[in-house]
């Protein structure tokens, strides 16, 4: 345990009071670049190398191939959809890495069909990198929660 003591006390040494609330800013920033269908600025969030894994199990390894992966679906399976931020936890691994998780409601979607889909939550976990002040995402991992046939959630 002492280790962990002496991790807290350097983290809270490296980090400003602002690094919280400007991670979550990051995310916030997101939600509402989404909301607008505006991949670009999504896309400005990411590190030039950042990583993503979607929903459906896709993983796409750089910021242009994120932006232009979101900007096709928002043309056509999320071009009505909206984000609604049900949680959002950060924790500092060092002053200038953070991983958030947060719970997210998709309303809007529809299927390849196009035919409306129900909303549903996910839980979003990001890794976040601190470049020259600016905080960017490194790697981005979107899981749908579904409960498995028979089971409760």
């Amino acid at each position: 345990m002492p280790w962990q003591l002496a991790r807290r006390n350097q983290l809270e040494r490296e980090m400003t009071t602002e690094d919280e609330p400007a991670v979550l800013a990051v995310i916030t920033r997101l939600i509402e670049s989404w909301n607008r269908h505006d991949m670009h600025s999504l896309g400005a969030l990411f590190a030039e190398d950042a990583e993503f894994v979607d929903v459906f199990g896709n993983w796409f390894r750089d910021r242009q191939a994120i932006e232009r992966a979101l900007a096709e679906r928002h043309k056509t399976v999320f071009k009505e959809s909206r984000f609604r931020e049900k949680e959002m936890v950060v924790r500092f691994e060092t002053g200038d890495v953070a991983v958030v998780h947060a719970v997210v409601e998709l309303s809007g979607a529809f299927d390849r069909q196009s035919q409306p889909l129900p909303p549903g939550s996910g839980v979003m976990t990001f890794v976040l990198t601190k470049v020259e002040g600016d905080w960017r995402i490194t790697a981005f991992q979107n899981t749908a929660i579904v409960a498995p046939a028979g089971m409760p959630r």
